[in-house]
């Protein structure tokens, strides 16, 4: 029965070394990204945050969704070239 005192000392130094590794820049991996303003920026998911879980995001991406929408339901009309004849 010697290990239990081990097992509790290293529990406990790795209980109070968590918190003080987390709170160093580079102990943990969160990128601070950019809110975008932009569906440019919004598909630009390496710089700008993409989680719909912020309100700014979801709404941002509603509207890039309908203008996608809206520009695929509108034809576009290709501009007419005059001919040359003269007929």
């Amino acid at each position: 029965m010697k290990i239990r005192p081990f097992l509790i000392t290293v529990m406990t130094s790795a209980l109070f070394a968590s918190p003080i590794v987390m709170a160093h820049p580079g102990g943990h991996d969160d990128d601070e990204k950019a809110m975008p303003k932009t569906c440019e920026q919004l598909a630009d998911t390496k710089r700008y945050l993409s989680d719909v879980a912020y309100p700014e995001v979801k709404r941002l991406k509603k509207q890039c969704d309908a203008a996608k929408k809206k520009s695929a339901a509108t034809p576009s009309l290709a501009p007419r070239s005059s001919s040359g004849s003269g007929n």
